[in-house]
């Protein structure tokens, strides 16, 4: 029997089963949360990626949008031209920087890894017009921050299709994630 995975095109249960398996996988069997504890030290800057109208390339921007004035981070929506918040990223003088986006780095569907800019190639891996390489070495160049990228491996990116259930779940999992390890200060 053939169904629609969540892309759209016509595959075997198997494959339905796959998807499945991706879906109930926990961040936790990740280690993502240590990994993140271990790096989101000092004044921290977040900056998501993506394009919103390109099903999971949005995840990036939608992530920022969740966790805005819920975490005691700058948080930064910089769509689809990162390179245009350069001015915003440094003037909030962060000891770490860690970037949101959406990238194929072969995982499974909804696998959520941490990269260090030595683990992103020059080109490649990202959708978006500039290298993620290249921003993020000048972006540790310029404000001598330690810049980490956290990847989501996407279901579908077509355009004019919203986040797949998946990555939408990985999301929230995420923010509850950063609120844990970032909680907000209302003290002031």
């Amino acid at each position: 029997m053939q169904e629609k995975d969540y892309t759209g095109k016509v595959e075997s249960r198997e494959n339905i089963s796959l998807l499945s398996a991706c879906y109930f996988k926990k961040l936790t069997d990740m280690n993502i949360k240590s990994e993140l504890k271990n790096i989101l030290k000092g004044r921290v800057t977040i900056v998501g990626v993506g394009n919103i109208m390109r099903g999971d390339d949005g995840f990036g921007p939608f992530l920022s949008e969740c966790i805005k004035g819920k975490i005691s981070a700058n948080v930064i929506d910089a769509g689809l031209a990162p390179e245009n918040h350069i001015k915003a990223i440094r003037e909030s003088k962060p000891d770490t920087i860690l970037i949101i986006d959406a990238a194929d780095f072969g995982g499974d569907i909804g696998d959520v890894k941490l990269l260090e800019k030595s683990d992103i190639p020059l080109y490649g891996l990202s959708t978006h017009n500039t290298s993620l390489a290249l921003f993020l070495s000048f972006l540790e160049s310029d404000t001598k921050a330690k810049v980490y990228m956290l990847a989501i491996q996407p279901v579908r990116n077509e355009i004019n299709t919203p986040l797949s259930d998946i990555i939408e779940k990985r999301c929230s999992e995420v923010e509850s994630i950063l609120e844990e390890l970032l909680p907000k200060d209302d003290s002031h």
